[in-house]
């Protein structure tokens, strides 16, 4: 009961928030994202409610890493924006708490990180020269969906994304990549996003 009510909440929440964001929104800082950092974040933390796995995942806790280039200040930049947005969920996601990380691949290997910090999920900043197959390959080894406001990224393998279309964010899922990395997606969030393959 309590699921369902839960479910049914984090429903119309997702919804609230696409129809605050359907007012035009303004570019983002660094070239690559469509979408500003915050509202991003607003529309990633209602997707990830939308994971029917997250109980099982994170039953106590949802890990949020952060994955960056410390050598690029675009990245470093939308980092920050980042960390303070997935901070100030103070509620969590269905009530479980969230603890943000990050990881600078200037400085430490992807997979050693993840196997050090245990996420959940990692959102990707803007990244230069990165091997955007090396990196999904050790975030579905390692079972963490990938998120990310660049979305390009999302036909190459990243799981959720989120760009502008028509002046509106819009919510970008590809399913292999999400199954392979571990989430189920809701049929109801499907309903709302553009699927790329």
């Amino acid at each position: 009961m309590r699921l369902a009510r839960l479910a049914r909440l984090a429903r119309l929440a997702l919804l609230a928030v696409l129809a605050l964001l359907a007012l035009p929104a303004a570019r983002a800082a660094a070239q690559d994202m469509e979408v500003p950092v915050g509202t991003q974040v607003s529309v990633l933390l209602k997707v990830i409610g939308f994971d029917r796995q997250l109980p099982v995942r994170a039953p106590t806790e949802v890990v949020i890493a952060i994955a960056f280039q410390g050598g690029s200040r675009a990245s470093r930049v939308a980092m920050a924006e980042a960390h303070r947005g997935f901070a100030l969920a103070r509620d969590g996601i269905n009530g479980v708490p969230i603890r943000v990380e990050t990881i600078d691949l200037d400085g430490e290997r992807l997979d050693v990180a993840l196997r050090r910090l245990k996420p959940t999920f990692v959102y990707l900043t803007p990244l230069r020269a990165a091997d955007i197959d090396a990196i999904v390959g050790a975030t579905r080894t390692a079972r963490v969906t990938t998120m990310t406001g660049v979305a390009r990224y999302v036909s190459r393998g990243v799981a959720v994304g989120v760009s502008l279309h028509d002046g509106r964010p819009r919510i970008l899922v590809n399913l292999e990549a999400a199954r392979l990395e571990g989430a189920d997606l809701a049929s109801e969030l499907l309903k709302l996003a553009t699927i790329v393959k």
